[in-house]
Protein backbone atom coordinates (compact mmCIF):
# COMPACT_ATOMS: atom_id res chain seq x y z
CA UNK A 1 0.00 0.00 0.00
CA UNK A 2 1.08 3.57 -0.54
CA UNK A 3 2.00 5.98 2.24
CA UNK A 4 -1.10 8.01 1.41
CA UNK A 5 -3.34 4.95 1.87
CA UNK A 6 -1.81 4.28 5.28
CA UNK A 7 -2.37 7.94 6.17
CA UNK A 8 -6.04 7.79 5.17
CA UNK A 9 -6.52 4.56 7.14
CA UNK A 10 -4.83 6.18 10.13
CA UNK A 11 -7.24 9.11 9.96
CA UNK A 12 -10.20 6.74 9.57
CA UNK A 13 -9.07 4.86 12.68
CA UNK A 14 -8.82 8.07 14.65
CA UNK A 15 -12.27 9.16 13.51
CA UNK A 16 -13.62 5.84 14.81
CA UNK A 17 -11.74 6.25 18.11
CA UNK A 18 -13.30 9.64 18.69
CA UNK A 19 -16.71 8.38 17.56
CA UNK A 20 -16.37 5.90 20.40
CA UNK A 21 -15.53 8.68 22.84
CA UNK A 22 -18.58 10.60 21.65
CA UNK A 23 -20.73 7.51 22.19
CA UNK A 24 -19.66 7.52 25.84
CA UNK A 25 -21.90 10.57 26.24
CA UNK A 26 -24.97 8.84 24.77
CA UNK A 27 -27.70 7.17 26.76
CA UNK A 28 -27.15 3.87 24.94
CA UNK A 29 -24.09 3.29 27.01
CA UNK A 30 -20.72 1.79 27.01
CA UNK A 31 -21.03 -1.18 24.64
CA UNK A 32 -21.42 0.75 21.38
CA UNK A 33 -18.73 3.19 22.48
CA UNK A 34 -16.24 0.39 23.04
CA UNK A 35 -17.02 -1.23 19.68
CA UNK A 36 -16.09 1.89 17.69
CA UNK A 37 -13.25 2.79 20.01
CA UNK A 38 -11.63 -0.65 19.74
CA UNK A 39 -11.97 -0.93 15.97
CA UNK A 40 -10.50 2.54 15.58
CA UNK A 41 -7.57 1.78 17.87
CA UNK A 42 -6.67 -1.34 15.88
CA UNK A 43 -6.91 0.46 12.53
CA UNK A 44 -4.84 3.40 13.76
CA UNK A 45 -2.19 1.12 15.28
CA UNK A 46 -1.78 -1.05 12.19
CA UNK A 47 -1.80 1.88 9.77
CA UNK A 48 0.58 3.86 11.99
CA UNK A 49 3.14 1.08 11.94
CA UNK A 50 2.54 0.69 8.21
CA UNK A 51 3.44 4.35 7.76
CA UNK A 52 6.57 3.90 9.86
CA UNK A 53 7.61 0.96 7.68
CA UNK A 54 6.99 2.96 4.49
CA UNK A 55 9.02 5.86 5.89
CA UNK A 56 11.85 3.44 6.74
CA UNK A 57 12.01 4.23 10.45
CA UNK A 58 11.01 0.90 11.96
CA UNK A 59 14.55 -0.14 12.92
CA UNK A 60 15.31 2.47 15.53
CA UNK A 61 12.17 4.37 16.32
CA UNK A 62 12.64 8.03 17.27
CA UNK A 63 11.39 9.46 20.56
CA UNK A 64 8.28 11.00 18.98
CA UNK A 65 7.10 7.50 17.97
CA UNK A 66 7.43 6.23 21.55
CA UNK A 67 5.55 9.27 22.84
CA UNK A 68 2.74 8.59 20.35
CA UNK A 69 2.60 4.92 21.39
CA UNK A 70 2.37 5.91 25.07
CA UNK A 71 -0.42 8.39 24.36
CA UNK A 72 -2.17 5.78 22.19
CA UNK A 73 -2.16 3.45 25.23
CA UNK A 74 -3.66 6.24 27.35
CA UNK A 75 -6.39 6.73 24.72
CA UNK A 76 -7.05 3.01 24.88
CA UNK A 77 -7.42 3.05 28.67
CA UNK A 78 -9.49 6.23 29.09
CA UNK A 79 -12.93 4.63 28.57
CA UNK A 80 -12.22 2.22 31.41
CA UNK A 81 -12.00 5.23 33.72
CA UNK A 82 -15.47 6.29 32.58
CA UNK A 83 -16.93 2.80 32.98
CA UNK A 84 -15.56 2.41 36.51
CA UNK A 85 -16.78 5.93 37.31
CA UNK A 86 -13.30 7.15 38.20
CA UNK A 87 -13.90 10.07 35.83
CA UNK A 88 -17.12 11.44 34.37
CA UNK A 89 -17.64 10.53 30.70
CA UNK A 90 -17.56 14.22 29.77
CA UNK A 91 -14.15 14.58 31.45
CA UNK A 92 -12.88 11.53 29.57
CA UNK A 93 -14.01 13.06 26.27
CA UNK A 94 -12.26 16.36 27.04
CA UNK A 95 -9.04 14.56 28.02
CA UNK A 96 -9.27 12.46 24.84
CA UNK A 97 -9.59 15.55 22.65
CA UNK A 98 -6.57 17.15 24.32
CA UNK A 99 -4.52 13.99 23.83
CA UNK A 100 -5.74 13.78 20.23
CA UNK A 101 -4.56 17.33 19.58
CA UNK A 102 -1.15 16.53 21.09
CA UNK A 103 -0.89 13.37 18.97
CA UNK A 104 -1.71 15.30 15.80
CA UNK A 105 0.82 18.00 16.66
CA UNK A 106 3.54 15.43 17.30
CA UNK A 107 2.72 13.49 14.14
CA UNK A 108 2.73 16.49 11.85
CA UNK A 109 5.64 18.48 13.30
CA UNK A 110 8.17 16.15 14.91
CA UNK A 111 8.10 13.80 11.93
CA UNK A 112 9.11 16.75 9.76
CA UNK A 113 12.20 17.48 11.83
CA UNK A 114 10.96 19.43 14.84
CA UNK A 115 13.12 18.83 17.87
CA UNK A 116 13.05 19.77 21.54
CA UNK A 117 16.80 20.33 21.49
CA UNK A 118 18.06 23.88 21.86
CA UNK A 119 19.14 25.49 18.59
CA UNK A 120 22.85 25.46 17.87
CA UNK A 121 24.65 28.65 18.81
Amino acid sequence: MSLQTYHYLHLLGLILVFTGFGALLSADGFKSAMKWHGIGLVISLVSGFGMLAKLGIMGSMPVWVWIKIALWLVLGFLPVLAKRRVLAPAAVVVIAFIIGAVLAYIGYTWRLGFSLAAPAA
